[in-house]
């Protein structure tokens, strides 16, 4: 199932991915070294498996709309996350997904992989350099305020996806993720600015949804 757009947070024509003479691309093993370095650079610094807090923005436009941006923070270790946003919050421990609608007094549950199996949900975007459904390469750099970031554009394997280009800007001197962009078929876009990356030992209470601790909420049991 998958999680609205809402809840969610792009790739480029497929002629960035094209070169002289013409290169085929069908692997992750077939990306570019020097993205891969940079993105090797980025999952050690980042230690998700030790667990990593990170405050983001969440710009959504749809086509020939005017953009809206959400606030929120993202606290992952491993598989398992604690997501919150203005309109809801989002907790996995990696088997259950729990989502508390804020207005409405409702919690759903799902089955993690609704959610962490989505290559568009933030969860996934920001471990996107661990995903083996895309293939990527380093297409040049920006200059932002004395920062340097370099840009790596993600091709998904799967042609019927419906979005067909993830870009990422790397903040060079941080090894941190400082935007990400999905690019949809439809004309959509979804951007995640990341920041205040903050590496914490988080207790394992974070990433259960106890519904006792919402009173009178609704509980939909969608597994």
């Amino acid at each position: 199932m998958r999680i609205s757009a809402a809840c969610i947070l792009g790739l480029f024509p497929l002629g960035l991915f094209s070169q002289s003479p013409p290169v085929t691309y069908t692997d992750k093993k077939d990306s570019d070294p020097k993205a891969r370095a940079i993105l090797r650079s980025v999952s050690n610094k980042m230690k998700l498996e030790q667990g990593v807090s990170i405050d983001f923005s969440l710009i959504t436009q749809a086509a020939e709309s005017a953009p809206e941006t959400q606030k929120g923070k993202a606290r992952i270790k491993a598989d398992q996350f604690n997501l919150e946003l203005p309109d809801r919050t989002m907790v996995s421990d990696g088997k259950t997904l729990w989502v508390y609608l804020k207005k409405r007094n409702e919690i759903q549950i799902h089955d993690a992989g609704s959610v962490t199996e989505d290559p568009i949900s933030p969860y996934r975007l920001i471990k996107i350099h661990e995903s083996p459904e895309f293939v990527y390469i380093w297409t040049g750099e920006t200059k932002n305020n004395g920062s340097i970031f370099d840009i790596i554009e993600f091709k998904p394997l799967d042609t019927t996806a419906e979005y067909f280009k993830i870009r990422v800007e790397v903040d060079r001197a941080k090894s941190a993720y400082k935007k990400i962009t999905l690019f949809f078929k439809s004309g959509d876009q979804y951007t995640l600015q990341l920041s205040g990356q903050m590496n914490s030992n988080f207790p394992l209470s974070i990433f259960t949804l106890d519904p006792k601790s919402y009173p009178g909420a609704h509980i939909e049991d969608l597994r």
